[in-house]
């Protein structure tokens, strides 16, 4: 199978959980909210999108990962004459680990995307829990400090004069989640995090 109809599979995944994000997201979560009642608010619509984000975020680290290790072993899984170009960055002995850990960068991604998933799981499972604010500040900080992480990995890519497809599908990912996550930040602070307890307040 074509390595692009694969990334197709993680970039629709995460173009779902932003849509879901968008005010698009209302008429999406109108399917859903059988099955996830949550999704019937505008927070809930957020947190299930940023869940997709991650998920999404997740499985391209995974294949980065796959990639890595398919290198490894002497062969090609991204190749090509043009400036997209996998194997040129991924099987490149100086770039494909991280510094002073000495592991794949895919690894990393996957801890990341894990730990970012299992943040927004559990403010979902109890948005109205006294911890919510620590674990969306937890959630954006842990996006921001990735910033310099993307932009070590970009200049790798200026370096070679490459681009990795499924690395910059990861960096998105990311980005799209600090941003999320600043969403989310800003609508606790508001009356839209939690609507129904202003509704009974009256």
């Amino acid at each position: 199978m074509n390595e692009y109809v694969i990334l197709s599979f993680h970039a629709v995944i995460i173009l779902y959980g932003v849509l879901l994000m968008t005010p698009i997201g209302e008429a999406i979560g109108s399917i859903l909210v059988n099955k996830w009642p949550s999704t019937s608010t505008k927070r809930g619509r957020m947190l299930a999108g940023l869940m997709f984000v991650c998920t999404g975020g997740f499985t391209v680290s995974a294949h980065t990962l796959w990639m890595h290790n398919k290198l490894s072993e002497g062969g090609s899984v991204c190749s090509g004459s043009s400036i997209l170009n996998c194997d040129g960055l991924i099987g490149n002995p100086d770039y494909n680990t991280v510094p002073f850990i000495g592991q794949p960068w895919g690894l990393l991604g996957m801890v990341a995307f894990c730990v970012l998933l299992w943040i927004v799981v559990v403010i979902a499972k109890e948005p109205l829990a006294f911890s919510t604010p620590t674990f969306l500040k937890a959630g954006l900080g842990a996006t921001i400090a990735g910033l310099p992480v993307i932009g070590l990995l970009v200049s790798y890519e200026i370096k070679e004069g490459l681009i990795c497809p499924f690395c910059t599908t990861a960096h998105i990912a990311n980005i799209i989640a600090m941003v999320a996550f600043f969403v989310l930040f800003k609508m606790y602070e508001s009356d839209e995090w939690a609507p129904e307890l202003k509704k009974t307040r009256k």
